[in-house]
């Protein structure tokens, strides 16, 4: 009995040493097991069937502040969540489960102490023996990227510097008001001359203008955008377009205050309505801006309405850009020489050379029709270097001629002054020629060409290389008198509206000769412009006016006839 009770206890005996034994494998696995996911930075888990957690790490149990490793163990997500949540994730668990997949899911919850977290989530079953035992987890905090995110998308839609939406975001606002067709207005708005802001104050004053003026139009409409630079634009119904269109009129004139100064931001502005004006986001933005164009013309500080013949009108403007490009490609431009004489016995002095154009479908096209054109399109340097180029060309032939030359005057625009480069590309155009050649090229520029720095500059580098200036439609522009008794002149002429019926006008006979009188005082000769009759010349002479131009003596001629002309001349 004794030896039975004996082996009894050694066999139960053994039976604990070894149930110790596995309890202490699996212990020591679990230990492993924590180590392993205690080195995961990322929060991760095991849960059993029931959705109660088995094992979590420690990255887990600090974003939940819990202190005792085995607080949660045998516990679910409702010791941790809100019911609603908790339910949520074990409906997840179930499905991984019963599905035999795996879960992703971005989620986005209130953290007791950090706030606002998103958290990526990745659930998979648990195996063993080919059984799914339960489930694992593992979430990783994605805040960051998602704000990231959140910020790529809300850059992709706005102007960073205003805060507004951009030109992007601004055809999808019109896309989603054009989808439910609900009538409503977009008025394109620009900044008239803001680039004097840039380059009196700086770039960040300007950007400090912008923003104020973002701040004054989001006042007047529901939405604004600003496009890029300083075009801004304004979305709203229909029905507030009046409302809207007399709140803008009182602000033609933004106040702006910059490091203490204070001025008024004009701008103009033009309007369109869907979906009277077009029916896409491009036509309606297109036609904003043809009547943007419009307004601008008209002087600025305006809001122009587009009305349908606008869009005819900018057709022909973009035709006839085309075509003045072509024609400088495919030699369409030619000059013409107005002769300049002498008021005594009518002997050559010179030529003004002058642009015409042979469209080869429409014929002549007068030059009042392209040239302000061909300005605002910036066209007028190339025609300009152009016209340069072929009077030089023309002096050149004259003199392989034997002729006896005179001096051909070439008109030159604004913008080309206005080019820091100009002068020194017309010195070397010059310096080029034989050095009995080069005095007989002249150059013909207006008094409103004088009214910008760079312009003075380049005049004063001509005049330097003894290039001679002649100062075209004198009188009747804004020239400060100061300015020009320092530039070194060639002559004066006066213009057209001047002298027109001058023989048998008072007033502007008085006007020539207070005119003559500064002249004088400047001590410049005169050539008189658009003499057309014998009382003009008449007068002109007596008064001491040395040199005209006009119908009265030539109209302006075609190549072969001036080389004619100037062969007669001694």
């Amino acid at each position: 009995m004794l030896t039975l009770l004996a082996v009894l206890c050694a066999v139960l005996f053994a039976i604990l040493m070894i149930a110790l034994y596995r309890m202490q494998q699996a212990r020591r696995a679990l230990q492993r097991h924590q180590s392993l996911l205690d080195s995961i930075p990322d929060l991760a888990w095991v849960k059993d069937r029931k959705s109660r957690f088995v094992i979590v790490n420690q990255a887990f149990r600090d974003i939940w502040n819990i202190k005792d490793p085995q607080w949660l163990i045998g516990k679910d997500d409702f010791a941790l969540s809100p019911p609603e949540l908790a339910a949520s994730y074990q409906t997840d668990d179930q499905r991984v489960m019963n599905e035999a997949t795996s879960l992703q899911s971005e989620r986005n919850f209130e953290h007791f102490r950090d706030g606002s977290r998103w958290m990526e989530l990745i659930k998979v079953p648990v195996y063993e023996h080919n059984k799914i035992i339960g489930t694992a987890g593992i979430a990783r905090d994605i805040s960051m990227r998602k704000a990231a995110e959140e910020r790529l998308s809300w850059l992709a839609h706005h102007d960073p510097l205003t805060k507004l939406g951009n030109r992007s975001y601004l055809a999808i606002k019109i896309k989603e008001r054009i989808t439910t067709a609900t009538p409503f207005c977009v008025w394109l708005i620009d900044l008239d001359h803001f680039k004097r802001i840039n380059d009196a104050l700086g770039h960040r004053a300007g950007d400090q203008a912008l923003a104020q003026v973002a701040d004054s139009l989001s006042k007047i409409g529901s939405e604004v955008f600003r496009l890029g630079g300083d075009e801004f634009v304004l979305l709203d119904d229909l029905r507030h377009a009046e409302t809207i269109n007399e709140a803008l009129s009182q602000q033609l004139k933004i106040p702006v205050t910059i490091e203490g100064l204070y001025f008024e931001q004009g701008f103009t502005a033009g309007q369109v309505d869907f979906p009277h004006d077009g029916e896409t986001p491009e036509q309606l933005l297109k036609h904003a801006d043809v009547a943007l164009y419009e307004g601008k013309e008209l002087g600025r500080g305006h809001i122009r309405r587009f009305e349908s013949h606008m869009a005819t009108q900018a057709v022909r403007q973009l035709e006839l850009e085309r075509d003045l490009r072509r024609a400088l490609q495919e030699g369409q431009f030619r000059l013409v020489y107005q002769p300049q004489v002498a008021l005594d016995g009518a002997q050559l002095m010179g030529f003004e050379a002058l642009i015409r154009w042979r469209h080869p479908e429409r014929g002549e096209i007068a030059p009042n029709d392209f040239i302000p054109f061909a300005e605002q399109t910036g066209i007028i340097c190339r025609i300009g270097e152009w016209a340069l180029d072929c009077a030089i060309l023309q002096i050149r032939d004259w003199d392989e001629q034997g002729l006896a030359l005179v001096p051909v005057s070439v008109n030159v625009s604004a913008l080309q002054l206005a080019q820091p480069l100009f002068a020194k590309t017309v010195i070397a155009r010059l310096d080029a020629l034989p050095a009995h050649l080069r005095q007989y090229i002249a150059l013909e520029l207006t008094e409103s060409t004088l009214m910008h720095e760079q312009a003075l500059d380049s005049v004063h580098q001509l005049t330097s290389a003894q290039i001679p200036i002649f100062m075209d439609d004198f009188g009747t522009g804004y020239s400060n008198l100061s300015t020009i008794s320092q530039l070194t002149l060639s002559k004066l002429k006066f213009d057209r509206s001047l002298i027109q019926n001058v023989g048998n006008d008072s007033a502007h006979q008085r006007v020539c000769r207070a005119l003559l009188d500064l002249a004088d005082a400047l001590e410049l000769d005169v050539i008189a412009e658009g003499v057309e009759t014998a009382e003009e010349a008449q007068w002109l002479a007596e008064q001491g006016v040395l040199y005209a131009q006009g119908y009265w003596f030539s109209r302006p001629q075609e190549s072969q006839i001036a080389t004619r002309f100037l062969a007669t001349q001694k």
